[in-house]
Order: C-alpha cells, then sequence, then structure tokens
C-alpha cells in the first residue's frame, strides 16, 4: 500500500519545534524562574535565575507592610517546591499569606521582595543589587548579625512611643537581631562597662545580655562600632560602646515593650541616631545650686558616700544594695584640667569575689536610687543626701567626714557611745581620708593642755588641722575653729583641740577611745557639748 505524507502535518511540526526551541532561549520572567534560591558570592540570596532578593525593614513583625504602589517596585517573591543551594537551610525559609490570598517567602521570618527600579514588574538586571540600601528601609536578603527595622514604639503600657519616649504615633528605626528581636541599651551604664547584670546573672532573664558574632551587618551600619566586653564571665556585644540586651517580655519579632520599662527612655532602643558613650571623662565635677561642685559619672548622676565605709569597704549589702547601686568605671578619666587628682581615685572587690566599686579617697561610691529598683535618680538630682543621716553627696572638697561605725579599742574591745564595753553603732568625725578625730577631756576651751613645747609627745596624738571649707550636711562650720600650738595650727570643735590618735594606722579604726583608759581621748561628733 502506498503512504500518504502529509505535508501540512509536517510544516505544522516544524514551526512548533522552532517555537520551543526559540522559547527555550528567552530569560524567564518574574514567577516563571527556578524554583531554587541560592547564596550569591556576597552571601545575599538570588533566585534560581540570579535575581537579587530583598527584605523590608518595615515587615520586622513577619508580615508584609509594603502594598499599592509599594508592590510595583517591590513584587513579592514566591514559589513552591523550593530548593536550596549550597549554604542554605530549609528551616530558615518558610512562606505566609497575603491579604489577597497570594503567599510569599520569608526568611527567617522576613518576608522576601524582588526590586523593580521602574516599576511594573519590570525587574532589575540578573546580579544586580541596585535595591540595596533604598530609603534606608530596604537591604539584601542575608543572615545578619544585626539587623534594622521600622515601626512604632509600643511600651509594655500597650502606650504608642515617639523615638524620645514621649507617648504619640510614628516609625522609630531600631536595631534587633537577624531574627526581628529588638534590642535596648541601659541609660546607667558606661562605656564599655555594664552596670546591669549581677555576677550570679540572677537578674539576667529580665534583660537578657545580647551578643551575636559582628559576620554581616546591613549597608547602612559600620563594623566598626560594635565590639564585645566580657561580662562576668559571659560575652555582650557593644554599640559605640554601650552595652546591648534583649528585654525578656519581647516575646515575638518586633515587639518594643521594653522602652517603657521602668518609665520611658530608661532602656531606649538602639539606633543609627545613638550617640557615642562618653569616654572621656568617666567622672566628672558638677555645680550643683545647694553643695556646689560635687561628684558625679560622665552622664550627670550624683555619687555618695556611706558614714559606716570608713575603712574603705562597702558595708551596703541585701535591700541597701537595690536603693545604693555602686558605681565603678574600669578606667578613671579625668577632664583636662580637672581639680580631681587621679591618685585619689582606686577600686575594691565585693566580697562577692567578682562585683567592684570604684573609690574616692578611699570611700566607695554609690549611684542612689529612690524606689530600691536600682533604677537611679536623674541627672543632676541629689535627694540622696542626708538619707538615713548616713548617705552624703560624694564632693570632692569635704574638709571632714562623718563615720558610723563599731567603736574598738586598742585594748580589742568593742565600746559603745558611753565608753562603756558594748557592741553599737557609733557616729564620730573623721578628715577627708577616713582617719578618725579625737578631743583631749583635759584640755579646756581653745586650749592644748597634752602638747609639749618641743611637739616630743606629737607622735602619740597629733595635733590636726584642716582649713574648713565644705563639710557634709550634718555638720556646722560654725563650730569649728583653731588655734596656734607652739607655732603650729590646730584645729577646734566647739572649743575642743582636735587630734588624731597615732596608733590609728588605718582608715576608720578608732583605738584611742580607751587610751589611757575608755573616755580619755573621746570621738567627737554632733553631740559633743562645748568646751568650758
Amino acid at each position: 500500500m502506498k503512504k500518504i505524507i502529509n505535508h501540512s502535518s509536517i510544516l505544522l511540526l516544524i514551526v512548533s519545534m522552532s517555537l520551543l526551541a526559540c522559547k527555550s532561549d528567552e530569560d524567564p520572567g518574574p514567577g516563571n524562574e527556578s524554583p531554587m534560591i541560592n547564596l550569591s558570592g556576597g552571601n545575599y540570596l538570588v533566585d534560581g535565575n540570579n535575581q537579587t532578593l530583598y527584605i523590608f525593614t518595615k515587615d520586622v513583625n513577619g508580615t508584609t507592610n509594603c502594598s499599592g504602589s509599594c508592590i510595583d517596585l517591590w513584587p513579592v517573591f514566591y514559589k513552591e517546591n523550593l530548593s536550596f543551594g549550597t549554604g542554605l537551610v530549609a528551616t530558615d525559609f518558610s512562606e505566609i499569606s497575603l491579604t489577597d490570598g497570594s503567599k510569599q517567602i520569608t526568611y527567617q521570618g522576613w518576608p522576601l521582595y524582588y526590586y523593580a527600579p521602574s516599576g511594573g514588574g519590570n525587574l532589575e538586571a540578573p546580579g544586580a543589587t541596585s535595591g540595596d540600601g533604598v530609603n534606608g528601609v530596604w537591604f539584601l536578603a542575608k543572615k545578619y548579625s544585626v539587623m534594622l527595622a521600622n515601626a512604632q514604639l509600643v511600651g509594655l503600657d500597650g502606650i504608642n512611643y515617639t523615638d524620645n519616649y514621649e507617648p504619640g504615633d510614628g516609625t522609630s528605626q531600631f536595631f534587633v537581631d537577624g531574627a526581628g528581636k529588638t534590642i535596648y541599651i541601659f541609660k546607667n551604664d558606661s562605656r564599655n562597662q555594664n552596670n546591669f547584670t549581677k555576677p550570679d546573672f540572677s537578674n539576667n532573664g529580665v534583660w537578657p545580655i545580647f551578643y551575636s558574632e559582628i559576620t554581616s551587618l546591613p549597608s547602612s551600619l559600620s563594623a566598626a562600632d560594635f565590639e564585645e566586653i566580657d561580662v562576668y564571665g559571659e560575652k555582650q556585644l557593644t554599640y559605640k560602646g554601650w552595652p546591648l540586651y534583649y528585654f525578656g517580655q519581647d516575646q515575638n519579632r518586633g515587639e518594643t515593650k521594653g522602652v517603657s520599662v521602668p518609665v520611658p527612655g530608661v532602656w531606649p532602643i538602639v539606633n543609627l541616631s545613638t550617640p557615642q558613650s562618653a569616654n572621656e571623662p568617666t567622672i566628672l565635677v558638677s555645680n550643683d545650686a545647694v553643695f556646689g561642685d560635687v561628684l558625679t559619672d560622665n552622664t550627670g548622676h550624683s555619687l555618695y558616700f556611706f558614714t559606716k565605709d570608713p575603712d574603705g569597704t562597702n558595708h551596703c549589702s541585701g535591700g541597701c544594695a537595690l536603693k545604693w547601686p555602686v558605681f565603678y568605671t574600669e578606667e578613671v578619666i579625668l577632664k583636662s584640667g580637672s581639680s580631681l587628682d587621679q591618685a585619689d581615685f582606686g577600686s575594691i572587690t565585693l566580697g562577692d569575689g567578682t562585683t567592684k566599686q570604684t573609690t574616692y579617697k578611699g570611700w566607695p561610691l554609690y549611684y542612689y536610687a529612690p524606689a530600691g529598683d536600682e533604677v537611679i535618680e536623674e541627672p543632676g538630682s541629689t535627694t540622696g543626701d542626708g538619707v538615713g543621716t548616713v548617705w552624703y553627696i560624694a564632693k570632692p572638697d569635704f574638709s571632714l567626714m562623718i563615720a558610723d561605725t563599731q567603736l574598738i579599742g586598742n585594748d580589742g574591745k568593742n565600746y559603745k557611745s558611753d565608753y562603756t564595753e558594748g557592741e553599737g553603732l557609733t557616729k564620730y568625725f573623721v578628715d577627708a581620708m577616713g582617719r578618725t578625730l579625737y578631743i583631749f577631756v583635759n584640755d579646756s576651751k581653745d586650749t592644748n593642755n597634752f602638747t609639749n613645747p618641743d611637739l616630743s609627745n606629737n607622735g602619740s596624738w597629733p595635733i590636726f588641722y584642716t582649713e574648713i571649707t565644705h563639710l557634709p550636711s550634718g555638720m556646722h562650720k560654725e563650730d569649728f575653729g583653731e588655734i596656734t600650738v607652739y607655732d603650729h595650727k590646730q584645729l577646734t570643735f566647739k572649743g575642743w583641740p582636735v587630734y588624731y590618735f597615732g596608733n590609728d594606722k588605718n582608715r576608720g579604726q578608732n583605738k584611742g577611745v580607751s587610751v589611757p583608759s575608755p573616755g580619755i581621748w573621746p570621738i567627737l561628733n554632733n553631740e559633743t557639748q562645748p568646751a568650758l
């Protein structure tokens, strides 16, 4: 049988094959690309056709906040049955449903987009990254150590806040970790110094320290602004010198509940406008309208002395420490031309073996937290002065100070304020360095009846003199005077000549109260009766 060749069918087949060949040479348009996601050489995400993917800082809560005309410039990325290139893991990817029922792929919770610079879905060229940094809110999709977010600040109190921590509506930019969890700083910290976390990390659940190795940052951030510090054996990241924290009650991405705790502004969010943490000085002399020159930290918070610390150790613990947090700076840096002397500063280690505290002229320095919650009073406030008649503003120019301790004689016995044996705290005056001052019961008004003309016994009971310029609020300048003892000045108090005891070798010692018998050389305080 003769075969019949259908030339029309053959021609149709050839045309069809040609069209298919041409179609295979065309670049697939958006939505027709391979369902593969890869990492580019710069470690940012691209689709299977090397088309760059982006994330939007306003999507920090994990939902899409780009709609309307925004979508014309930033088409969403979605593909079913995704496959993943080297270095990517499937668990970092998910999908969300948009309000119109369509879907979008997310990476580490961030929705993914393309960039179409001219709009209308006309994507930038494959391999291009011109969308990175657009308006400071669009960035390459990658695994970031720290990321930027733009959202409304909403405190734990449910109130909306602006970025100056006043109630109000408005989008603020702030740092989050790679998974969208908000990062904070503590206004009472100092440069590269965490002043919040306890040595046993018992309060770390409230404000957990934040650490991430800086491997990738959005293009608007600089790695040079980040450092790490050691906090009781754990690493903490810092930004511009500020230690970084999470807030324990921020359970979901993008939450900013910490901005209102305990009051707005105590735990600020972090952003590009965050100023450098002060580097110099770490301790200032500030002028107060009532007290004159006072010691403050580098943010103007007042520092205090505790009268129970004349021996140079910290006697404030437990509930006391919540109301009077220690002040510590790793490095004492003074302002150029400061009236302070670097040699007057030191540091001590507290009983837990790890917590440190800065001292001035041997006196441990404290902040004041009126509510007992470790949240210190506002800069410039001096409300801690005189509290309990044992706390006083730290002045650099105190002529004398007040101590409040157990009297322990040269005989090793404890004495009460009436010089009978027994335990109990007694208030008494010391010099600025914590050394105890005494009077002699055999002296008379403005007359030293002890010191020999050749000062041969001055080593036993040295005469004391200092110019009275400034005193703690518990003392009165008019009670002091001066006399001349064999061409040497001696201070008087209520007419009594004032002495040291030669065997008081260390700060706060008061051995003289038992020499030669109790009450012959009393300490002096406001209860001392005027000399006759």
